[in-house]
């Protein structure tokens, strides 16, 4: 059933990455590159200008061009005084273009298997800059999560279970509620009950057991304060309730 609905979104891994990298520039390359204190850097830039040019990644990733970009995908680019990374707009350039090639890495056909858990935190940290950026990856992000979605088990029917779902489910959630023409209330109700379900398989705290041992904990839930005041006028109260129900847990 959610497979279904999933499908009728175009998936698409590799369209995010792409667009982002539209306007990732040879300098926001270069300052990524250098992020492991100037090591190996050359390495690093000639990989990533692979990857923004042509979406392709090395055969081997375990450090050259993903040690860089992990560094990048933990920057805040709202504190000035973190390091490494840059400020601002050109910051969340460089750390959404980081965060989408970690998450495009982990699947087929690289399948890179070394980014130590923390799914959950490169997932919030590529939300909060897409939404920080001036351009609207709306559409981009739903097509994208979709397809991580699909690649992560989403009817549970594995031998392993994958909790990425909850973070991949709660980013599509989101950016579904942003698209224009809208889509269904009745596919958005019907997806937000199939997250909290399966949340709740994976931890008996449903989406809480995810933000709670998150890394990035305080930024789900300041991303769950941004879901509860989401202008939802328009849609129907049961997709207002769901929305605020999925939110409460983020908060926690």
């Amino acid at each position: 059933m959610i497979e279904e609905l999933l499908n009728r979104f175009e998936p698409d891994g590799d369209i995010l990455l792409r667009a982002i990298s539209a306007h990732v520039t040879d300098e926001m390359l270069d300052w990524i590159a250098g992020a492991d204190y100037g090591d190996r850097r050359e390495e690093h830039f000639a990989a990533l200008l692979q990857i923004r040019n042509a979406g392709i990644f090395r055969n081997e990733l375990h450090r050259v061009p993903m040690e860089v970009l992990e560094l990048i995908r933990w920057s805040e680019p709202e504190d000035p005084n973190w390091k490494p990374g840059r400020t601002g707009e050109f910051g969340h350039w460089m750390r959404g273009f980081s965060c989408s090639a970690v998450l495009r890495a982990e699947h087929e056909p690289w399948n890179y298997k070394y980014n130590d858990g923390s799914t959950d935190s490169t997932t919030i940290q590529l939300i909060l800059s897409l939404e920080a950026l001036p351009i609207h990856f709306h559409r981009e992000a739903v097509r994208d999560f979709s397809w991580l979605l699909l690649r992560s088990d989403p009817e549970g029917q594995g031998k392993w279970k994958n909790g990425s779902v909850r973070e991949y489910g709660v980013a599509f959630l989101w950016f579904a509620l942003h698209l224009n023409p809208c889509v269904p209330d009745t596919d958005l109700i019907l997806f937000a009950q199939w997250l909290t379900k399966r949340a709740d398989e994976l931890d008996v705290s449903g989406l809480w057991g995810m933000v709670r041992d998150c890394m990035k904990r305080s930024a789900w839930g300041s991303f769950g304060v941004k879901l509860s005041e989401l202008d939802l006028k328009d849609r129907s109260p049961d997709l207002q309730t769901w929305v605020q129900l999925i939110a409460e847990q983020l908060v926690g």
